[in-house]
């Protein structure tokens, strides 16, 4: 239940004017204080959030306002205090009166470059902050970042994704997107997280600043480029023939598909702006432009791990035709793709943190080294022709014999084997199903590509 304006909160501190919008699970308000002024209070929506959630929207309430407090800067929204309302924990925040930059492309269209580049400098600014306290903020597009009315000042809000994170290790965050602003590492349970996380989104939110269009979200052009189709990202000049090459270069390299194809830090992509400052910025990978029509050559699927997994064994297994050890050492990455230690179990709620990369990088090994012969695609295949009956499937890959389920030491480590013979994963009867269900996210809906 929304409040209604006149609603008084915190013993009369704060009188509601009117709602300012919501978003998620939170709704934010217009409020005045006691000597007049006016402050923002963001609170969690009752009429969105289930009642088994509401502790942990509370929660992400409370770790906001700590992140706020911690990450204090003329670019970050301030926060004044949280407050108790009944049941509800309530930020009380800096109220800007002004427009976000999605509203004001829509109206008023594309931003000049230099205009662009003024505010997405303010915004680096800001993140550089929150980078240094240990925090990613996650979220980075038009519409979370406000101009103060009357000023060319531009402001980041919204927190409630940052999350703290660790360089270099594997962590789960939410899976939390915007389509568009977000890299492909979030589209992922579990995966490695860096700064390169908001420097995509901050090359994107650019993107769309200077051409007034939303970039392809960066599921849909790993999957294409995944399927040998080219990257259907369409780079920005094409949009705006008069854009600087060097903001051109530095936003479709800010907004590489793998995290370690672009700039490592948001010091360095400015450095691809002209910052001079930037030292870091010489260091850059260097990363070759999306295709500027979809006439231009395919590229190669990508190989990378979203969990820092290592496929150079699995490969050299796959390349030398030792398909027995290429079998174990999938097994192998399947759990530590999950977080689990040789000789342990994978359960139900582990294939769920299987990520569609791992799944991608591996069956493209299965099934370029064998021929097409191998490999999860053409299993899934397989398993649609059967019309989803175990006992059929087993059958027809060979893993049993009029229903009675071959022990592991009479499967066949050869290329004449049954298609779809190996890898044999699949014979965890209770957990393929699931598996089929993320290959299908994966865009491996048993089709070779």
């Amino acid at each position: 239940m929304h409040w209604k304006p006149g609603r008084r909160i915190a013993s009369g501190k704060y009188t509601i004017e009117d709602k300012l919008g919501e978003g998620g699970f939170c709704i934010t308000y217009r409020a005045r204080t006691e000597t007049g002024d006016f402050v923002a209070v963001k609170t969690s929506n009752e009429d969105r959030c289930k009642p088994r959630d509401f502790a942990k929207w509370q929660q992400n309430l409370a770790n906001e306002a700590l992140l706020l407090a911690k990450c204090r800067h003329p670019q970050i929204v301030g926060i004044r205090e949280m407050v108790l309302e009944g049941l509800r924990w309530c930020s009380v925040l800096e109220y800007i009166d002004g427009i976000d930059l999605a509203s004001w492309i829509e109206q008023d269209g594309a931003l000049a470059e230099s205009d662009a580049i003024h505010y997405i400098s303010q915004i680096a600014d800001a993140l550089e902050v929150v980078h240094r306290e240990g925090f990613l903020h996650r979220d980075i597009k038009p519409l979370n970042i406000l101009m103060r009315k009357g000023t060319s000042e531009a402001v980041l809000i919204d927190f409630g994704m940052a999350r703290s994170f660790t360089p270099g290790l594997t962590d789960v965050h939410s899976e939390y997107v915007s389509h568009g602003f977000s890299p492909i590492e979030q589209y992922d349970r579990q995966s490695l997280r860096g700064v390169y996380t908001d420097v995509y989104g901050l090359a994107a939110t650019l993107y769309a600043l200077v051409t007034g269009e939303i970039p392809r979200s960066a599921v849909t052009r790993y999957r294409s480029v995944a399927k040998q189709e080219g990257d259907p990202l369409v780079a920005p000049k094409v949009f705006v023939p008069t854009l600087s090459d060097r903001i051109n270069t530095a936003i479709l390299q800010g907004m590489a598909i793998e995290p370690d194809d672009r700039p490592q830090s948001i010091t360095a992509w400015r450095g691809l702006l002209g910052d001079r400052s930037s030292e870091e910025s010489i260091a850059s990978p260097p990363v070759s432009e999306p295709p500027l029509s979809s006439d231009s050559e395919p590229r190669k699927a990508p190989g990378k791990s979203a969990v820092g997994l290592d496929y150079s064994t699995l490969e050299s297994y796959l390349k030398q035709e030792q398909w027995q050890e290429a079998d174990r050492e999938t097994d192998r990455l399947f759990l530590a793709a999950c977080g689990r230690d040789k000789g342990e179990q994978l359960g139900v709620e582990d294939i769920d943190r299987l990520s569609e990369r791992d799944l991608r990088s591996i069956e493209d090994l299965w099934y370029r080294y064998s021929q097409g012969r191998f490999g999860f695609a053409i299993q899934q295949r397989l398993w649609r022709e059967v019309d989803r009956d175990y006992t059929q499937f087993g059958d027809r890959l060979g893993w049993s014999q009029n229903g009675s389920w071959l022990p592991y030491t009479q499967l066949q480590f050869h290329t004449n084997a049954p298609e779809g013979h190996l890898p044999t994963w699949g014979r965890r009867g209770r957990l393929w199903p699931l598996l089929s269900k993320q290959l299908r996210h994966a865009g491996i809906p048993g089709d070779t590509w």
